[in-house]
């Protein structure tokens, strides 16, 4: 990936204190020449991630967690170095990743990172998993990147900035959603059936009814419908059993790119401390997917 040309994108300020769906407050931001200033050092470590990420996906050793998921050397790896990047940049700044944990902080800035978002697709050799880095401040997220090293693309956002797609290096676009469509039109990517009425354990969510009511599902694993939801590809996509790192980066992003998200309850609130995501071209079909999933009244 070429560096200047992702570096020097065009930022334009958009006024917009609309930070959730449906509520309407000032909350944290960068100013634009703070993500100037941020994207350089990012890409680099992107780029220096990719090296590790495709150079190990032919070799790939597994091994497993305590919770049974799949976690390679390249994850650890990717986000040793991500780590050292942002602490020779940032060094006051708490860090929070899957594979070496810390500390989500409420206060001040926090930066979360997964460094392999779709290990289980990985290890398969598969070319659908991305790279998330997100900065919070005062717990919530202010720039969000969704970076998919095998399409040589990234999706980037930042609070009142828009959001934009650069490819193999070319100069950024800005991106959005596609325009609002019924539930029973819509193209819904659902990245997997954990915590819901389809898992060997069932859990709350009413996956089922998502499945007989959308226009089209899509399976799509872990962030790639989001960045596709992102340029108008998908209407929406929806995630269970999530953890902070896996939302930080796409909340941005996608309400960057002029769309609506919550968890499947329609709870907004902290919404990176959430355990599953709903993301949508438009508030209507965001309630209208969490009616039929949930059991609660959406406002």
């Amino acid at each position: 990936m070429r560096r200047a040309r992702v570096a020097h994108a065009k930022l334009r300020a958009v006024p917009n204190d609309r930070y959730i769906s449906g509520v309407t407050h000032l909350t944290p931001r960068l100013s634009a020449q703070e993500v100037r200033a941020t994207l350089p050092p990012l890409i680099s470590a992107l780029a220096e991630v990719d090296a590790i990420t495709l150079g190990h996906q032919r070799r790939v050793r597994t091994r497993y967690k305590a919770d049974g998921s799949e976690v390679t050397l390249a994850d650890r790896a990717a986000e040793r170095l991500l780590r050292r990047h942002l602490r020779a940049a940032w060094p006051r700044d708490a860090v929070l990743g899957e594979e070496y944990g810390g500390e989500l902080a409420r206060v001040g800035r926090c930066w979360l990172l997964d460094p392999i978002d779709g290990t289980a697709s990985y290890v398969l050799g598969l070319p659908i998993f991305g790279t998330l880095v997100s900065l919070l401040i005062d717990g919530e997220p202010v720039f969000g990147c969704i970076h998919l090293p095998a399409f040589k693309e990234t999706t980037y956002a930042a609070r009142g900035l828009g959001c934009w797609l650069t490819r193999d290096g070319a100069r950024a676009r800005r991106v959005h959603v596609a325009a609002p469509r019924s539930l029973s039109a819509a193209q819904v990517a659902l990245t997997g059936i954990k915590d819901s009425d389809l898992a060997r354990r069932r859990g709350p969510w009413r996956l089922t009814e998502l499945a007989r009511t959308a226009g089209r599902l899509r399976l799509l694993t872990d962030c790639i419908p989001y960045a596709l939801l992102c340029r108008g590809a998908l209407d929406a996509a929806v995630g269970t059993l999530l953890k902070p790192w896996d939302i930080g980066a796409l909340v941005p992003c996608v309400l960057e790119a002029g769309g609506s998200i919550s968890d499947l309850s329609g709870e907004t609130a902290r919404i990176v401390e959430r355990s599953s995501l709903v993301a949508t071209s438009s508030a209507h079909l965001r309630r209208a997917i969490c009616a039929g999933v949930g059991s609660r009244t959406i406002t």
